[in-house]
């Protein structure tokens, strides 16, 4: 079997082995790395690379989003919070505001720590 083959076999099953909280948290760290990329990449002038990144982020935002189990109130207030990023990171793209961009990426970063506390507390059963 190729190398290539392997590393696609590995990396699809390591993501089957996730549990969901597990999965959230990778979801934050592949939008963080998007936003952090995109920050780079409008430092340096490579707006058409750094939209790239922004879309790919508020795919993953999206994806949060479309994730939600309504039934629970803090799902609502989630959904607000993730529409918004959405929102600011499509603003922040067009006006090419760097600033912006790294405060989102902060709030990415904030709800990713959360979330894996979250999960760390699920796994132990204290939550």
């Amino acid at each position: 079997m190729q190398p290539a083959n392997l590393y696609a076999q590995y990396k699809a099953q390591s993501l089957e082995t996730l549990t969901n909280g597990e999965i959230i948290v990778k979801l934050f760290e592949e939008a963080s790395k998007q936003i952090s990329t995109a920050i780079f990449l409008t430092s340096q002038g490579a707006d058409v690379r750094a939209y790239n990144c922004i879309s790919k982020a508020q795919k993953v935002v999206s994806t949060l989003n479309l994730s939600l189990d309504m039934s629970y109130g803090i799902s609502v207030s989630l959904s607000d919070l993730y529409d918004f990023i959405h929102t600011e990171l499509g603003k922040a793209i067009t006006s090419k505001d760097t600033g912006l961009m790294k405060t989102l990426l902060s709030m990415v970063d904030e709800l990713k720590v959360t979330f894996r506390q979250a999960e760390r507390l699920a796994r132990a059963g204290k939550f």
